[in-house]
């Protein structure tokens, strides 16, 4: 196989030898030297073979020599081809032309669709699309993913709630959803309003419902703190008169205790403003790098990747085009006094305590009850008061 791909690469010819006993010349060739092969009789005076295009000024020269007469046949290898393609040179360049330029005008942009929105939120995203490359006649590869476009606009449009974007070919589709849409209100089914906890009412906030309780009242859960039957200062039965959906909020002061540890070493992850770029052709499971061969400079790293595809047409190439901004980090242990620590454990406590209390909880008291500084690290066991809204809804059956 090397052999006939390195004749290939040289190029080589097929001779044919006529005269009396052909078979001979072919060893005369052998004793100059010459390489020869597929050598085939064809009768007692015609044989062929096949020499390389270097060989043919010598096999000439031997041959008038000698009483054979010789003709050329066939010519194969790199050589040849590539004469042939220099003799239609303008074809290929017109064909490669063309190729180059649909391939361009497939990666254009060539519209941009936004629905859902009304004319002027649809003005303001028109607006910042173009600020990040979303437009008409830009290249696509110059343009982020349509995931990060997603993110920008809600970070720099407060008015939407919602953006979807999605590419398709040469076309961007953006869908968005408003804030300022209102849903029809549905009904409040009747039922009461019931502490989901243990405290002590602080305040009551009723919209709708008969209140069962007051100021400073302890209730459990389970305790109806405001009904939804409505009925008179004269009836004495609390669960006769008009059913309503009990609405509103009812604060009550609530006690957690909580534990917090904090090692006083951390370790860091601290990155730098040095950074090096990459760039790779990936085709499916292969990836051949086109710029920067070098391995990064520095030890500590964090690799970010942006990958862009490219189309043909209304076709996705197998080809992706891969950029990697190569970050360099340094990895620092911290060491902090017991304070800082400190400090650190109660932020903590408190983000803590925000993730599983209602919204609009407040603290009205903090404790630290143990404190200590062991083995590098400080523990805090703390004692929380606070006032947040336990009421939940509870639905009033048929029985009721």
């Amino acid at each position: 196989m090397f052999f006939i791909k390195k004749n290939w690469l040289t190029g080589y010819i097929t001779i044919v030898v006529k005269g009396a006993h052909p078979e001979l010349f072919f060893q005369i060739l052998a004793k100059h030297q010459i390489m020869s092969w597929n050598i085939i009789k064809h009768d007692k005076e015609t044989a062929c073979g096949r020499i390389k295009l270097a060989d043919v000024m010598k096999v000439r020269q031997i041959r008038r020599k000698t009483r054979y007469k010789l003709s050329f046949g066939s010519r194969k290898g790199l050589p040849f081809t590539m004469k042939q393609l220099n003799q239609k040179r303008p074809l290929i360049i017109g064909f490669l032309v063309v190729i180059i330029f649909i391939f361009m005008l497939s990666n254009l942009i060539w519209r941009v669709d936004i629905t859902g929105l009304d004319a002027e939120i649809e003005e303001k995203v028109s607006q910042q699309l173009e600020e990040y490359g979303v437009k008409t006649g830009n290249f696509q590869w110059n343009v982020t993913s349509p995931g990060n476009i997603q993110k920008q606009l809600l970070a720099d449009i407060p008015e939407l709630l919602w953006v979807g974007v999605k590419r398709t070919g040469s076309a961007y589709h953006l869908e968005g959803v408003e804030k300022t849409i209102v849903e029809k209100e549905e009904p409040t089914p009747p039922g009461h309003l019931v502490a989901t906890k243990e405290g002590v009412v602080a305040n009551l906030f009723i919209s709708k419902g008969q209140p069962m309780v007051q100021t400073n009242d302890v209730v459990y859960p389970g305790d109806i703190l405001v009904s939804g039957f409505l009925h008179s200062s004269d009836e004495e039965d609390t669960n006769s008169g008009t059913i309503v959906g009990a609405e509103g909020e009812v604060f009550a002061e609530v006690w957690y205790k909580s534990e917090v540890t904090v090692p006083m070493e951390q370790e860091l992850q601290l990155m730098k403003g040095i950074n090096e770029k990459k760039h790779y052709l990936q085709f499916k499971d292969i990836v051949l790098p086109i710029w920067n061969f070098k391995q990064p400079s520095f030890s500590e790293y964090q690799i970010e990747s942006e990958e862009k595809d490219f189309y043909f047409l209304k076709w996705k190439l197998p080809v992706t085009y891969t950029k990697k901004t190569i970050y360099q980090t340094e990895i620092t242990k911290q060491q902090m006094e017991a304070e800082q620590a400190r400090k650190i454990a109660l932020a903590q406590a408190r983000r803590e305590l925000s993730r599983t209390t209602p919204p609009k909880t407040k603290i009205i008291d903090e404790k630290v009850l143990h404190e200590s500084a062991e083995n590098g690290k400080v523990k805090l066991t703390l004692y929380y008061s606070v006032l947040e809204n336990i009421a939940t809804k509870q639905p009033i059956s048929q029985g009721d």
